[in-house]
C-alpha cells in the first residue's frame, strides 16, 4: 500500500488525500495549525469543505518530518505564497522522493513559477506538476473530473496517474511543465477577475 504524504490542509488538500485515501492508500497531511490537526484527526472534519467525513486512512500531523517520514510521493498544498518557505521546511526529509505541486500562482517576488522555486530549492529532486479542470468540492464528494500531470520524468508520470487513477478521476500526462503551469495559473487569476467582477456589479 503506497504512503503519500500531503503537505498542505486546505481544501484542496484534504480533497486530494481523500481520494486517495478512497483508492487504497495511507495518506499523512501536514498542517501549520493544531486545531486543524485535531478536527481532521478527532472529528474526521475539515473546516474548508461541507457535508464530507474523511476516511479512517488520513491522519494529520504538525510535524513535518513525521508526515514524510516513510512516504513515496509528497503532495505540496499550499498557497504559492508560502511555496518557498514551506519547502525550506521540509526540503532536508525530501531524498529520492518525487514531490507533487499541487499549488496554483506565481512566486510574488521573482514570478517564478512555483515549479522553478522547486528547482532552486531543491535542485536535484524529482519533480512533477499537478493541474485541473477539477476543483476541490467535485473531488472530494466523488464527482467524475479530470486532472493532468506534467513531468519531464517520464516514470514519474507513470507512478502519478497509477496512484491517482480511478473511475471518478481521469488522469492526462503532458511533458509540458512550463505549458501546464501557465495554464493553471491564468484559471487561477481568471478566477480573482471574475470574482472582482461579480463584486463590482452588485456594487452598482
Amino acid at each position: 500500500m503506497k504512503n503519500i504524504a500531503i503537505i498542505g490542509s486546505g481544501s484542496w488538500g484534504v480533497a486530494l488525500g481523500m481520494h486517495l485515501a478512497e483508492n487504497g492508500k495511507n495518506v499523512k497531511i501536514w498542517s501549520f495549525s493544531e486545531e486543524e490537526a485535531e478536527l481532521i484527526n478527532k472529528e474526521k472534519k475539515c473546516k474548508f469543505l461541507s457535508n464530507i467525513t474523511i476516511p479512517e486512512n488520513i491522519a494529520c500531523y504538525t510535524d513535518m518530518e513525521e508526515t514524510i517520514k516513510n512516504s513515496e510521493i509528497i503532495l505540496h498544498v499550499t498557497p504559492s505564497k508560502f511555496v518557498r518557505d514551506t519547502i525550506k521546511q521540509y526540503k532536508q526529509y525530501v531524498g529520492n522522493k518525487p514531490v507533487v505541486m499541487c499549488a496554483k500562482g506565481f512566486e510574488k517576488d521573482t514570478l517564478y513559477t512555483l515549479g522553478q522555486v522547486i528547482e532552486e530549492e531543491l535542485p536535484n529532486s524529482k519533480y512533477a506538476v499537478l493541474s485541473g479542470p477539477s476543483h476541490a468540492e467535485e473531488v472530494s464528494c466523488k464527482i467524475p473530473t479530470a486532472i493532468v500531470i506534467a513531468s519531464k520524468d517520464k516514470k514519474i508520470l507513470e507512478e502519478i496517474q497509477d496512484t491517482f487513477m480511478n473511475e471518478n478521476l481521469r488522469v492526462y500526462t503532458s511533458n509540458d511543465v512550463l505549458g501546464v503551469e501557465l495554464r493553471r495559473c491564468i484559471k487561477k487569476y481568471n478566477c480573482f477577475l471574475c470574482r472582482d467582477s461579480k463584486r463590482n456589479k452588485l456594487r452598482r
